[in-house]
């Protein structure tokens, strides 16, 4: 049973996961979401950004709201970097600790491959209190057989990470000399001290199995939150590996500016991997964009009023300072950052309109005219910032991350009891945008995914050039359930889905796709990633935002850069229960300030 419009149907499962005041502004809210068709295109999936729903940003509420504590108890570095760093960690119930070994710079311009006998950095996350004898035989085991070596359930996961080559050394360097360094040189080299190069666990390897702690609701129960826990602990490693570096360079060497620690984030690059994810776990990408729709649409039903109105100005004010000193891409990859500051600063000059300011009226009922009014600004992913906006406006709107946890935990099962009639139907409903496409002119099935033996990662193949196809990975959407709608043109209405898989059962994760959309409308891209056409890195922004990149900015249509956690709140804020505001809504740092602060030796 569903309770909506004609174009969005909410499942009852969600407002379970909702307090009964909170789901019932939910339901007078629904009329107000867009519709999957709208959504799911790759032009507004591009556009979306990170927000109070993000996972890394669910992360740091969790840990801020239960005072999780992350202490350095070892750090011995050498001067040139190299060493090892223990961190103890006490969050909740559990007592981890991350082992960190620092080995020297690969060379300049390398690209790490799956294969590689090097690594930069290794952290290792563990069960119980610092152990250095583990943290050595989880090296000993990772050096001699990489990737392919075991561990067992008491690691959580191996982690890996490199320099920023153009700030590691200059920020040492002006720390050693009793300076700090320039905010702006960090920014314009990526505003990072060290990149993260990806978590490993979750069964991997050996490791410690999500599922085995996560069904107890614990610290680290949420998906996605120990892999991002990870990219968080690396910023912290790099932000207490300069400080270890200089001191061994100069024993007189000053420490990082708190203000410095919280402005600096932690690199991430992603690739066509992300997009064989979206494809492959539709059930998780529904719940990311169905919370988001409902947390959206909950907000802009909210009248507004002066003081939320004022405080929406200034986030978007910052918003548009954090587009302008963004790094730009090229334009056919990304709409031009001054196009979209500018849009988010003439949204901001229509506030004063929402309460009838100079009129007789008593102001807007809700925040809709303002979004009407952005669509018409010129930029698709200004009115995206907005929505998301809205959201900090509204502090109940965390409470919508339970939806997410609960959706992504619905499985893609075939219901054998429906009809024929009534799974053609669905699939009509949901997948008539399938039903429509051209997938056999030229260039429809352009591409071909696969996974690498080389990195060990997906990665994408033209069907006129590259080998390989025959192991071709499932990307397909469109084509399966193309098929899937001819095979049962010819099958009675009345006939059960059990009887039709019994004679085609080769179509049974098609059938239950299509069962899963009626209960995850916002399930399924609505194109086909095999065309040549389409633009990956419109995939990989999506699925960066739904983790909590922040301004995430394609190096090419195969391979997006951004920075997580910049603005976080560092272990102090953490034990003594402060978030703060962060994210692009207050991503416009001081930095003239802080530069100013820099220019005099400390």
């Amino acid at each position: 049973m569903t309770t909506a419009r004609a174009s969005v149907r909410v499942p009852q499962w969600v407002f379970a996961e909702l307090s009964e005041e909170l789901g019932e502004k939910v339901r007078r809210a629904i009329p107000l979401m867009r519709s999957p068709d709208e959504v799911m295109r790759p032009r507004i999936l591009h556009g979306m950004t990170a927000s109070k729903l993000s996972f890394a940003q669910t992360l740091v509420r969790h840990m801020a709201k239960h005072q999780w504590r992350i202490e350095l108890r070892e750090c011995d570095v050498a001067e040139d970097g190299t060493g090892f760093l223990a961190y103890d960690i006490r969050a909740e119930e559990l007592h981890l600790s991350f082992g960190v070994f620092v080995y020297p710079p690969l060379p300049l311009g390398h690209q790490r491959l799956f294969r590689d006998t090097q690594v930069e950095f290794l952290g290792v996350l563990l069960d119980g209190p610092i152990d250095k004898e583990r943290f050595l035989r989880e090296r000993a085991e990772f050096g001699a057989r990489l990737w392919r070596g075991r561990t067992d359930p008491k690691v959580y996961g191996w982690t890996i990470a490199s320099r920023g080559t153009r700030t590691f050394e200059e920020v040492v360097d002006a720390l050693a000399s009793g300076r700090q360094p320039a905010v702006s040189l960090l920014d314009a080299n990526g505003g990072y001290i060290l990149r993260n190069g990806g978590y490993y666990g979750n069964g991997r390897m050996g490791t410690r199995a999500w599922q085995s702690y996560a069904r107890h609701g614990g610290p680290l129960s949420m998906p996605y939150h120990i892999d991002l826990f990870c990219v968080y602990l690396w910023r912290l490693v790099s932000l207490d590996l300069v400080d270890a570096t200089a001191r061994a360079r100069n024993p007189e060497a000053v420490t990082l500016d708190p203000r410095i620690r919280r402005h600096v984030g932690i690199g991430n690059s992603s690739g066509l991997g992300t997009v064989a994810a979206l494809v492959r776990w539709p059930a998780r990408l529904s719940a990311f964009v169905l919370t988001r729709e409902l947390g959206v649409a909950y907000s802009t039903a909210q009248p507004p009023d002066a003081s939320r109105i004022c405080r929406l100005a200034v986030l978007l004010e910052n918003a548009a300072t954090a587009y302008r000193n963004a790094p730009e891409a090229a334009p056919e990859l990304i709409e031009p950052r001054e196009e979209v500051a500018a849009a988010l600063l003439r949204a901001r000059d229509e506030l004063d309109g929402l309460l009838g300011i100079g009129t007789e009226g008593d102001g807007a009922a809700s925040w809709a005219p303002l979004l009407a009014a952005a669509a018409g600004f010129g930029s698709v992913e200004a009115v995206e910032v907005l929505r998301t906006l809205l959201l900090e406006l509204y502090p109940e709107t965390s409470e919508f991350s339970r939806v997410t946890a609960a959706g992504m935990t619905r499985s893609q099962t075939v219901d054998p009891t429906m009809t024929v009639g009534e799974l053609r139907a669905v699939l009509e409903e949901h997948f008539g945008w399938a039903l429509t496409l051209d997938l056999h002119g030229p260039g429809r099935r352009e591409f071909f995914w696969y996974r690498s033996e080389e990195n060990g990662e997906n990665r994408r193949g033209e069907r006129s050039v590259d080998v390989g196809i025959e192991r071709e990975t499932f990307i397909d959407v469109a084509g399966v359930v193309r098929r899937l709608h001819d095979f049962l043109t010819s099958v009675p209405d009345e006939v059960s889905v059990g009887r039709f898989l019994l004679e085609e059962p080769e179509h049974a994760l098609s059938v239950a796709r299509v069962q899963l959309a009626a209960e995850a409308p916002y399930s399924e891209l609505r194109a086909s990633v095999c065309d040549a056409d389409f633009l990956a890195s419109n995939g990989i922004r999506c699925f960066l935002s739904v983790l909590g990149i922040e301004l995430p900015t394609p190096h090419s249509g195969r391979w997006v850069r951004g920075l997580f956690f910049r603005g976080a709140p560092l272990p102090a804020d953490l034990a003594a229960g402060r978030e703060g505001e962060w994210g692009i809504g207050a991503a416009a740092a001081a930095t003239g300030a802080m530069d100013d602060d820099a220019a005099v030796r400390v």
